[in-house]
Formats: structure tokens, C-alpha cells, sequence
């Protein structure tokens, strides 16, 4: 499960994309490569519940 923090993480990040999205395009690979990164931050994020859980059964990190 998420924590609040990370809840909060994932809606700043879709937040980001909103915003960015209202920019005017200057460049055909913009709005691409800004989502392929807000994705992967988000993929980081929402990773992080699996790493705990694995954690917690003596596997993974930590």
C-alpha cells in the first residue's frame, strides 16, 4: 500500500503532466519524452510497496 507521501508524490506527478500538457508544443518529441519520464517516476513510486513487502519477507533491498 502506498503511504500518504507516495500518494501524494504520484498525484504531483500527474499533476506535472496536466500542466505540461497546457504548454504550447515547441518541439514534435515534447510531450513524448516529458510523459515517458513522468512515467517512469511513477513507476518508481509505485514500486516502492513491493520493495517493502519483499523487504519484510527477508528478500530484496534492505
Amino acid at each position: 500500500m502506498l503511504t500518504s507521501e507516495e500518494q501524494k508524490i504520484a498525484q504531483l506527478l500527474g499533476d506535472a503532466w496536466n500542466l505540461y500538457f497546457t504548454l504550447p508544443v515547441e518541439h514534435p518529441m515534447g510531450r513524448d519524452e516529458f510523459c515517458r519520464a513522468i512515467h517512469h517516476c511513477q513507476n518508481m513510486v509505485l514500486a516502492r510497496p513491493a520493495i517493502r513487502a519483499l523487504a519484510s519477507k527477508g528478500q530484496g533491498y534492505k
